[in-house]
């Protein structure tokens, strides 16, 4: 999650009365936003453009930001929305292999390097099933389980009623859960060998 940044900041940000404020609020939340574009994109470059984009028309909106309104949530929005029309437009073409899959995730038990495979292949797993679902799916499923959201603010971000949220993150899981179970059953065999 980002630092936190005062009220002032934002205010003066946002209100167009600083862009010194405003580049503020861009560093505190340009890796969190990096973060959350690239394990939508699974792209560097795309998911730069999207930064870039999206704080781009977060400048150009200022003036019509609500302070009810988390500027998290609405940057979320801004990007899950830009992120959702690139995987729309993909979804016909090839799909990327992942380069770094264990990149944006933190593992806190390095142990074996017998652990830091199978942490490694567990997390191929979940990016390549992630790269299988409708494009609704995968952002539900980033937004909830990948960054922590609350069901709420995933409402909020995607524009999607509860009960959309809680059913394409349902079928979502249901499918990881298949991957999940498919990858324990061949680890479990390999290990045993």
């Amino acid at each position: 999650m980002p630092d936190l940044i005062t009220f002032e900041v934002l205010h003066d940000a946002m209100s167009g009365s600083s862009t010194a404020a405003f580049r503020t609020v861009v560093e505190a939340h340009q890796a969190f936003a990096y973060a959350v574009a690239y394990r939508f994109v699974r792209d560097e470059e795309e998911a730069e453009d999207i930064v870039q984009e999206a704080f781009v028309r977060l400048w150009k909106n200022r003036k019509s930001y609500r302070q009810e309104v988390k500027l998290t949530t609405w940057l979320y929005r801004i990007i899950a929305n830009r992120c959702l029309d690139f995987l729309k437009s993909r979804r016909g073409k090839e799909k990327r292999s992942s380069e770094d899959l264990s990149q944006g995730y933190t593992t806190a038990d390095r142990t074996t390097p017998e652990k830091e495979y199978e942490r490694e292949e567990l997390m191929r797993v979940i990016l390549e099933t992630a790269e299988e679902l409708t494009p609704k799916q995968k952002a539900v499923f980033i937004l909830r389980d990948l960054e922590g959201l609350a069901v709420d603010e995933v409402t909020v971000i995607l524009s999607m009623s509860a009960g959309n949220v809680k059913s394409n993150l349902f079928h979502a899981r249901q499918k990881m859960a298949e991957k999940l179970k498919a990858f324990y059953q061949t680890t479990d065999k390999t290990s045993i060998a």
